[in-house]
């Protein structure tokens, strides 16, 4: 056992240290995730705001596909730009994690006193951006309000929470929702000098995660393209984001679509050739670009 290096929680090691990134598993980051040593020694600039929205990125990155998320300078340097969760998306990704881990008639148990987190308050906790075990009870108890939870327990020290009839209901709503949608939409310069880095590198990765690459260049339609790539990134999963382009012409089409999916909730992992790292805007330089060649963005 060892300690996650952003929460100082219990975590465990699924493999050594390659040499630039240590690798952990931690209940209280949401999973699995390796960070640089860079990365690990600017931890204390985040204050628990900072490292909860930290930890929220992860939890996205991981939704799109991304096993074990890399967490890198530019990682902690753009968590200034992070906007925390809604209410409504914490209350969703609370009852989608119970759908993951209980069945009907089941509990996951918390402790009452807050004295020490184990597990199950440690994945509820990354899940819904609580910043302490108090403001996560103090959640699901509003869940309970709104009869989405219920506490079954009698037990002094302890709330056994599980989703009512009408949570299952919305978590089917959720499921059913989420589920639909096997497409991710590939915002990008459709140029000759990116087509490789699409063909052998972004569409094979979005298929080997179970996914339909979608382009805009590359659909048939006959509405407003404004509307139908709108249309088709509320659709999708995730999207992905490259902002390869001309020498000081920056693809001004990928910046907007990457906040509209960005505003609706919707996982963005953004992509961009070396040769570009330059031109990326100031405002989304701090996001943590994956970079290739011009071949291999």
């Amino acid at each position: 056992m060892t300690e996650c290096y952003i929460w100082d929680t219990q975590a465990t090691m699924p493999r050594d240290s390659d040499g630039a990134s240590v690798y952990l598993d931690s209940p209280r980051a949401g999973g699995k995730y390796k960070i640089t040593g860079t990365a690990s020694s600017m931890l204390g600039q985040l204050d628990v705001k900072g490292r909860a929205l930290l930890t929220t990125w992860l939890c996205d990155q991981r939704r799109a596909g991304v096993e074990c998320p890399a967490i890198t300078s530019d990682t902690i340097s753009s968590t200034k730009t992070f906007q925390p969760l809604t209410t409504t998306e914490r209350i969703e990704r609370a009852l989608l994690h119970f759908n993951q881990n209980v069945r009907v008639g089941q509990t996951i148990t918390l402790s009452a006193n807050g004295a020490r987190s184990g597990p199950d308050e440690n994945r509820l906790m990354a899940v819904t951006e609580s910043l302490t075990l108090g403001e996560l009870v103090a959640f699901l108890q509003m869940m309970e309000q709104m009869h989405l939870l219920t506490d079954t327990t009698e037990v002094l020290g302890l709330y056994e929470f599980t989703p009512t009839a009408q949570g299952w209901l919305k978590i089917d709503d959720l499921v059913t929702r989420l589920s639909s949608t096997t497409q991710a939409f590939v915002a990008m310069w459709f140029n000759d000098a990116v087509q490789a880095a699409y063909i052998e590198g972004i569409e094979p990765a979005i298929k080997d995660c179970g996914y339909r690459a979608v382009r805009i260049d590359q659909k048939e339609h006959n509405n407003k393209i404004d509307d139908e790539i709108i249309a088709e990134i509320r659709r999708s999963k995730f999207v992905v984001a490259d902002f390869t382009c001309e020498k000081e012409k920056v693809r001004g089409g990928v910046y907007y679509e990457a906040g509209f999916a960005g505003g609706l909730g919707i996982p963005v992992i953004w992509t961009v050739a070396k040769d570009s790292l330059g031109d990326v805007h100031f405002d989304t330089a701090v996001q943590p670009h994956r970079m290739g060649h011009a071949r291999d963005t």
